[in-house]
Parts: C-alpha cells; sequence; structure tokens
C-alpha cells in the first residue's frame, strides 16, 4: 500500500481495523481478486 492520498489511506484503516465488522467484510469481497501477496 502506498500513501498517495491522506483522506483515502484513513478511511481504508478505519475499515480494516475499525469495529465494524460488515464494511471489513464488503471490503474484503470486493478485493479478493485483486490479492497479489497475502500474510496471514
Amino acid at each position: 500500500m502506498e500513501i498517495n492520498d491522506e483522506e483515502e489511506t484513513k478511511n481504508i484503516f478505519v475499515t480494516l481495523m475499525g469495529e465494524e465488522v460488515g464494511p471489513r467484510k464488503e471490503f474484503i469481497q470486493k478485493n479478493a481478486l485483486n490479492v497479489a501477496n497475502l500474510d496471514v
């Protein structure tokens, strides 16, 4: 991830690390096919 847009980066961080599960699940499903490297 490159930080080019501070507001977009903040929104992604809140989506992935926030308390709400729904937006995180939606983000993961939407971007699942774009993953090149996954560190689990």
